[in-house]
């Protein structure tokens, strides 16, 4: 365990030294490294003292916090450093003890965009009319579109060391997947290259998404034009389900 030093003696090791007396003997006389000196000497030009700091854990260490508490705190500052939770706390705890608590309760770093423009209220009545389906009842439709030139956005490298790799900037074709979700299974999937439209939508529906559907199920897809087709909401509506469309930049309430 490290050897505690009263201020009293600092002050007269330091009262020996500003007298004349050479360090060396100063070190004899009080039975102190000559390291523990400079290191006195350059702790009082810095903060202008010799004082010891408090005995006992650093500040913040072991200090007490409600857990709850906490991940309320992340919860509302989701997008805050461990430095900015740290000051919000009045410096109760380090940012180390954050990463700590926060690990603990199973977050992890991420980050999904929402459009500024989401009407609120929309959204909180979608969510609350979707509860009164079960999952079952619940049928998701997205598109996605791939191109031949997509990479990896990230890499390892050497520390300091930026990683490098190789990207084609013009594409040469593009593939697009329609599927649904239906109680976390995939169902009714289809690929093709190009990219979708309303023709290619209108027939998916046609030939594979209503051979997948059961009466009473409720089809929910983006409110984007081609899916607004009359053609579709009467195909849908031939074999016994509706359409629910997500509210305006929300694709986040989609799980597909």
């Amino acid at each position: 365990m490290r050897r505690r030093y009263s201020n009293d003696l600092r002050m007269k090791i330091f009262k020996a030294v500003d007298e004349g007396l050479s360090i060396v003997k100063v070190c004899k006389i009080f039975n102190i490294s000559r390291n523990r000196i400079y290191r006195w000497k350059h702790l009082k030009r810095e903060t202008g003292d010799i004082k010891a700091k408090p005995y006992g854990p650093a500040k913040g260490y072991n200090a007490k916090i409600d857990l709850k508490e906490f991940e309320e705190l992340i919860i509302n500052h989701h997008d805050k450093t461990s430095k900015e939770l740290s000051i919000i706390l009045g410096n109760r705890l380090q940012r180390t003890r954050i990463n700590y608590y926060r690990k603990l309760l199973g977050y992890t770093y991420k980050k999904t965009y929402l459009h500024s423009k989401r009407d609120i209220g929309l959204r909180n009545e979608f969510i609350e009319k979707i509860k009164q389906f079960s999952k079952e009842g619940l049928v998701f439709i997205d598109e996605l579109e791939i191109e031949d030139n997509a990479c990896r956005e990230y890499g390892w490298s050497i520390k300091g060391t930026r990683c490098y790799g190789n990207k084609a900037y013009q594409h040469k074709s593009r593939f697009s997947m329609i599927a649904g979700l239906c109680n976390n299974q995939i169902i009714a999937p289809v690929i093709f290259e190009g990219n979708c439209n309303k023709v290619i939508f209108t027939t998916y529906v046609e030939t594979i998404l209503i051979k997948e559907l059961r009466p009473g199920q409720i089809v929910i897809m983006d409110n984007i034009n081609f899916h607004k087709n009359t053609i579709i909401k009467v195909l849908i509506e031939s074999v016994g389900c509706s359409i629910l469309f997500l509210p305006t930049y929300s694709p986040d309430l989609n799980p597909i």
